[in-house]
């Protein structure tokens, strides 16, 4: 073998050794980012199920809490949490936010006319021919004869879909035009990185009323604030407001000098006999900080005022759970403590 040709088996040979040395190294990059991200998606999904029952048990909580009036407010739970519409339990495992959601905040479905469905649907971004489209569908044929219930006892022609029990809200998407994103609301990303629920019917109508007396402010939605006749960016800087401050007389005080508009429905600070306990948890890093992975839960209730004869029927009602949903408040950091010493945080 020649001298030129054993130059070149061994150039060939380094040429090789370098091209599997680069293949081994991209396969072992490949193999190391893999594993680093299934071990966080795995502490993710820890996260997030440790989160979820902590909430859940922060339900359960505020739950005992409503049915015990050991607190010394006594009354129903309407009155004893009129003013008390935010909770915050600071764990050793991690903290909880519990909002208390009245259903007074939104308004009756099954009284719902054209002009304010046609408002409602104008403040969540429809455009004007597609909201008349939909209003369309959703009246004709209608004002069918219905016996008088509990359920349906207006006097007036009420809203309410053919072949629907509207017992549910989600039965809306039963009109054509109306979609799950129009339904449920449209997500927003604010400029420090939270995300906003821009609102949707669901947070607007409500089956489980039938009639409004006045709109709660700790629970109205500031997208229904807009339907009602209130300026857009003063619903938003009320909604910021909202989120930032757990003092109740603020929150009222604030609506009533920012609100705007003749439309705009009257005030009335009440937690009702219909609403939810919306938990958002976060769990505790072994740092002491608190996590990123946020899990909210939610239950409906309806509390029936307890007949003396009848004493041992419940007067609470379980309506429906959320498994999953979503709090605006909660997703801002604002509104989450420091983390206590380690020494505070034992039960």
């Amino acid at each position: 073998m020649t001298l030129t040709s054993k130059r070149s088996s061994r150039g060939t040979a380094l040429l090789a050794v370098l091209w599997l040395s680069a293949a081994l190294s991209a396969i072992a990059f490949s193999i190391a980012d893999t594993v680093r991200a299934e071990t966080e998606r795995g502490i993710s999904t820890q996260e997030g199920v440790r989160a979820y029952y902590l909430a859940r048990g922060a339900v359960e909580r505020t739950l005992y809490q409503l049915r015990n009036s050991d607190d010394g407010f006594g009354g129903s739970p309407a009155e004893r949490f009129a003013n008390r519409r935010r909770l915050y339990f600071q764990e050793e495992f991690g903290d909880t936010l519990v909002e208390l959601i009245s259903e007074n905040g939104k308004l009756p479905l099954r009284s719902l006319n054209p002009v304010t469905f046609n408002s409602i649907l104008l403040s969540l971004g429809e455009s004007p021919e597609s909201a008349n489209a939909i209003i369309r569908q959703a009246f004709s044929g209608s004002a069918i004869p219905l016996a008088p219930s509990l359920q349906n006892s207006l006097q007036t022609p009420s809203f309410r879909l053919s072949l629907a029990s509207m017992e549910n809200v989600e039965e809306l998407l039963l009109v054509p035009g109306i979609t799950s994103e129009l339904l449920y609301g449209r997500y927003s990303r604010m400029p420090d990185g939270r995300l906003i629920n821009l609102g949707g019917l669901i947070d607007c109508v409500s089956p489980h009323i039938l009639t409004s007396e006045g709109i709660d402010p700790f629970s109205v939605h500031p997208t229904l604030l807009v339907a009602l006749g209130m300026d857009p960016a003063a619903a938003r800087q009320f909604g910021e407001i909202r989120r930032q401050t757990f003092d109740p007389a603020l929150v009222v005080n604030q609506l009533r000098v920012i609100r705007g508009g003749t439309g705009t429905a009257a005030l009335r600070a009440d937690l009702g006999d219909v609403f939810q306990i919306r938990a958002t948890a976060r769990v505790r890093t072994p740092n002491g900080t608190l996590s990123e992975t946020r899990r909210t839960v939610s239950l409906l209730l309806k509390y029936i005022t307890p007949n003396p004869r009848y004493m041992w029927i419940s007067p609470w009602t379980h309506l429906r759970w959320y498994d999953q949903t979503f709090s605006d408040v909660a997703s801002s950091n604002a509104v989450w403590r420091t983390p206590p010493p380690r020494s505070e945080t034992k039960q």
